[in-house]
């Protein structure tokens, strides 16, 4: 069963801490998809890496265009839009005086500034939205540029 306004069926990836395996599966909601971070973080920590978990959310097993990515950290996600055209923007929190980086394990690993970190319940309403109107909640600063 699908939740209120999500329009079909998803695919959420993400790939193991210590080795070059993708785990990946379709997600109908909202729940799902943060039930599937939670677990990745999870995995994560217990594997005791230096980085933390990146899920990517696409609208099927092959289409990368018009998706998002989610570094999962423990209070705090930043979330990253990419478009039709491929063009990424990011969310972004307060500005940070320290602007440290963090490592995120995608595909390939990514350093994302502390900045681009957004509350974890503003993150999963930005990703909700995304779900089942298509569109970016404003209010999680989304920015085309991601290290300044």
């Amino acid at each position: 069963m699908t939740e209120q306004g999500t329009t079909g069926s998803f695919y959420l990836r993400y790939w193991q801490p210590t080795a070059q395996v993708e785990t990946g599966c379709h997600v109908a909601g909202v729940a799902e998809v943060v039930a599937h971070a939670d677990q990745a973080a999870q995995i994560y920590l217990a594997a005791g890496v230096d980085c933390l978990a990146g899920v990517s959310l696409w609208r099927g097993a092959d289409i990368p265009e018009n998706s998002l990515s989610l570094a999962i950290g423990p209070t705090r996600w930043a979330v990253i839009h990419t478009d039709d055209e491929f063009w990424q923007t990011v969310t972004r929190g307060p500005r940070s005086p320290e602007r440290t980086l963090r490592r995120v394990r995608f595909d390939d690993q990514l350093e994302i500034p502390s900045d681009c970190f957004i509350d974890r319940t503003l993150a999963i309403d930005t990703v909700s939205l995304w779900m089942t109107k298509d569109a970016l909640l404003q209010a999680a600063g989304f920015s085309d540029d991601l290290f300044s």
